[in-house]
């Protein structure tokens, strides 16, 4: 893990920490806050001695995303109880289908120009990225790819989906929805993350 990971991790904890402060004081006796509490110190606690990262059963590094995704993680993915196992699993599948809702219609038609794509994941969810999307007779093309695998990269393809699509409703010119998104994108990206986008807009004058 890099040093701007840990230190985004690091951030995430001590936030948490702050919010969970805050709340327990105003509810003492609130078993569940006070136990979050409690993993929140933990973790910090093994990132003082050394050890944050580590997989409680085997000793092995805990998946990066997993850890990005959730900083109180501390199993990896092969130490997992059945229980965590099956919840995991429907997550993910309800994750994929959520993502695949976000694919625009195919063989959309505008302009003169017809489309059509196919998108085959590696996993049950993934970075992977494209979108059509119709604005008085023309046709904005996005094709991109986040860094990484996984949870936390089909995240992120869901904020690029809702940036552009709230971006697109201002009708601002390519570069300057562009110029907005990549700001955005940066300012709230996971430390390590980031996105390859490539997008155009397809006239009927081409």
């Amino acid at each position: 893990m890099t040093t701007l990971e840990a230190g985004f991790l690091l951030s995430q904890l001590e936030e948490r920490k702050h919010r969970l402060e805050i709340a327990v004081a105003s509810a003492p006796r609130n078993s569940e806050l006070v136990g979050l509490l409690r993993e929140v110190d933990s973790a910090l606690d093994r990132m003082v001695e050394g050890n944050y990262g580590l997989c409680l059963e085997c000793h092995e590094s805990v998946e990066r995303n997993r850890l990005l995704a959730d900083p109180l993680v501390r199993y990896c993915l092969d130490h997992l109880t059945q229980h965590e196992r099956a919840a995991l699993q429907r997550d993910l599948d309800l994750a994929s289908q959520v993502l695949r809702n976000l694919l625009p219609q195919n063989g959309l038609g505008v302009g003169g120009w017809e489309t059509s794509y196919h998108f085959a994941p590696v996993g049950a969810v993934s970075g992977d990225y494209c979108d059509l999307i119709p604005s008085d007779g023309q046709l904005l093309f996005l094709l991109g790819d986040v860094s990484g695998k996984g949870v936390a990269a089909s995240m992120m393809m869901a904020q690029l989906h809702a940036l552009f699509r709230s971006l697109t409703c201002m009708s601002l010119p390519l570069s300057q929805i562009v110029t907005h998104f990549n700001r955005v994108l940066c300012e709230s990206a996971l430390a390590g993350q980031y996105a390859t986008l490539v997008c155009g807009l397809a006239k009927p004058t081409g």
